[in-house]
């Protein structure tokens, strides 16, 4: 079962779709995230694709974008004197995904005050102006 978040009205989000809204991602970048979290272990863009049952043109798309956000890591893995393309082991790391999450909440609550603070202004300058 999936956390949910509670809204002081009583509405509850799930947490997949906040990180999903705060990221910009789509239903594929938050189900490839959430397998390397929940499973705890590295995985290659081809096990993905496996465990999901999508393509792996589909999975190395959300591999970029969750990557480029900084939410999963990559490491290159060297094979013995084969030649083609590099392999790719992904994983993310609970705590540092924790951790990102907490600090870009906190930049997100102080940009969302200090434009409330700002509209208001604004807004009371305007009213007084009119009247």
């Amino acid at each position: 079962m999936a956390s949910k978040i509670k809204f002081p009205d009583g509405r509850e989000v799930d947490i997949h779709e906040v990180i999903s809204f705060m990221y910009g991602l789509g239903i594929g970048e938050v189900e490839v995230l959430h397998i390397l979290l929940s499973r705890g272990q590295e995985y290659s863009a081809d096990e993905l694709a496996e465990v999901l049952k999508v393509s792996k043109a589909s999975v190395n798309k959300a591999l970029n974008t969750l990557l480029s956000k900084g939410l999963i890591e990559r490491e290159k893995i060297i094979t013995d004197g084969k030649k083609g393309r590099p392999v790719y082991m992904y994983r993310a790391n609970k705590e540092l995904v924790s951790k990102k999450l907490s600090e870009d909440v906190y930049k997100l609550i102080l940009n969302t005050r200090d434009t409330l603070k700002k509209t208001l202004v604004e807004k009371k300058k305007v009213i007084l102006e009119t009247a």
